[in-house]
């Protein structure tokens, strides 16, 4: 009878590969509760005139994650609008961001969710 061997000799990980990563556990400060996801929903209700585009879920993740307000469109082109001089292969030029203020200043996210501070 042939037993199957499920681990290795030296135990169940190599001794040649490093441990894992761990995903690190999310501030409390940064973490997206109802009470913000109600709040996000009634800045984008209040300001709906100025959203010319639907955000997408990354964007108002980003939102609710820095306590953003006062939401508008931003168009990313740059006959309209500023854009950083150092953009990455694949920005969505032509596209619309979300723009809103924070305790930080102003920011512009992108649709996937990344995004460069208004300066």
């Amino acid at each position: 009878m042939h037993w199957k061997r499920t681990t290795g000799p030296g135990g169940p990980e190599p001794p040649d590969r490093p441990a894992r990563p761990v995903k690190q556990e999310v501030t409390p400060e940064r973490r997206i509760t109802p009470a913000r996801v109600s709040r996000i929903a009634l800045e984008l209700a209040r300001e709906r005139r100025r959203l010319a585009h639907r955000p997408s879920v990354a964007q108002l993740r980003t939102m609710a994650r820095l306590n953003g307000r006062a939401p508008c469109s931003y168009r990313l082109d740059a006959a309209v609008n500023w854009l950083p001089e150092s953009l990455p292969v694949g920005f969505p030029l032509g596209a619309d961001g979300l723009c809103f203020a924070h305790a930080g200043g102003e920011v512009v996210v992108l649709p996937d969710g990344a995004g460069f501070a208004l300066a």
